[in-house]
């Protein structure tokens, strides 16, 4: 098994085409900022964090990070772990990229990696937080609101 950490970023998916290629653009800006953060490159333009995160606090980078779908988009949560399991990765964080906490966050995601768990015993996963739990979150939105 490869030891390192992957990250899987998933999103709810979508009928329209459009909001799917967002995830897409979304997830290759967040592998951008994890490449350069390894390499020690400057952000330029991606200093998109936070005035006050520094470059090493994003030092414990991901060796993939993959974009995941539960409905309606490909590929689906199931198809990327999977496939992370088959290229011999165990270690899988799971970002859930809904604001708040209902359904699909308390329940669904859970429910479907405990299915995952059962099929590949050696899976090691950790479900992070939702955007909406982190403290500085209210402060990121009320400055996007009257920039």
């Amino acid at each position: 098994m490869k030891s390192k950490k992957v990250l899987v970023v998933v999103s709810h998916g979508s009928k329209r085409k459009e909001s799917n290629q967002e995830l897409k653009e979304f997830i290759k800006k967040i592998n951008q900022i994890n490449s350069e953060s390894s390499t020690g490159e400057a952000f330029g333009s991606l200093a998109v964090v936070s005035d006050e995160v520094e470059k090493s606090d994003l030092s414990g980078s991901y060796a993939e990070i993959k974009g995941a779908c539960l409905e309606f988009a490909s590929p689906q949560l199931e198809t990327v772990v999977e496939d992370l399991m088959e290229e011999g990765y165990n270690q899988i964080n799971i970002l859930p990229l809904f604001i708040f906490a209902g359904y699909h966050v308390r329940e669904d995601i859970p429910e479907r990696m405990e299915k995952l768990k059962n099929n590949f015993e050696e899976l090691d996963y950790k479900i992070l937080d939702h955007p909406a739990a982190a403290d500085d979150f209210a402060y990121y939105i009320f400055k996007q609101a009257i920039s």
